[in-house]
């Protein structure tokens, strides 16, 4: 399993990132990083000391395949995973977003609030890959830590990136301990039954403390 951070590709944030003690690290775009030529951006990362094992989406409507394509093509070129998600869609928008044609390994991830079974429906019996953030999986159900366990043992070869944060019930993305979840439990879930890559999605001036945690679980 590979625990990585979260950042922009911006050259001092990859050094940061690197300082809190990461190897790899998902890739945080928008829009106007994305104006950037593909191959410059690459080449940046490639020129850190970390590598980018995701990309994820920027935040535009799901009709706006401009961005999203390249972010596809900045996963491609660095031979990361593409994190499918925007907080301007929801799951029903899954075709509208399929779209764009992602030709990088690519997941949909879980939106706040929704249900396992709206994802199973608009997801994972579509044939997509998800991507599962445990954050919006507790805004979802209470029973949160049973769902999560089950869903790694029902569909762990189509889930290849975990995200991991505290949340309460209206806010999520929080440092660890910060929320309400039970991110001690959730770690040896994953330790226990993941083999894929967890982002540690909290702010980055929080993130060396959550690796910490994390790894004392």
């Amino acid at each position: 399993m590979q625990v990585a951070g979260k950042c922009r590709p911006t050259r001092e944030s990859l050094i940061a990132a690197a300082d809190r003690g990461f190897d790899a690290a998902e890739l945080y775009v928008t829009p106007d990083v994305l104006d950037v030529a593909t191959e410059r951006l690459a080449e940046r990362v490639r020129a850190s000391s970390i590598s980018a094992c995701s990309v994820h989406t920027p935040h535009v409507l799901p009709s706006a395949t401009g961005p999203l394509r390249a972010a596809d093509r900045l996963a491609r070129a660095l031979d990361a995973y593409l994190v499918v998600h925007t907080q301007y869609a929801n799951m029903t928008h899954t075709p509208v977003l399929a779209e764009a044609g992602f030709a990088a390994e690519h997941g949909y991830e879980n939106q706040a609030g929704a249900s396992v079974r709206h994802v199973e429906a608009q997801v994972l019996r579509r044939g997509h890959e998800l991507v599962l953030d445990t954050a919006h999986l507790y805004m979802a159900h209470a029973d949160y830590r049973e769902r999560f366990r089950a869903l790694l043992d029902a569909y762990g070869d189509r889930i290849r990136v975990v995200h991991l944060a505290d949340s309460t019930r209206e806010t999520d993305g929080l440092a660890f301990g910060a929320g309400e979840m039970a991110m001690d439990d959730l770690a040896r879930t994953l330790k226990g039954h993941f083999d894929g890559t967890v982002v540690l999605e909290v702010m980055p001036a929080e993130q060396a403390d959550a690796l910490a945690h994390f790894e004392a679980a």
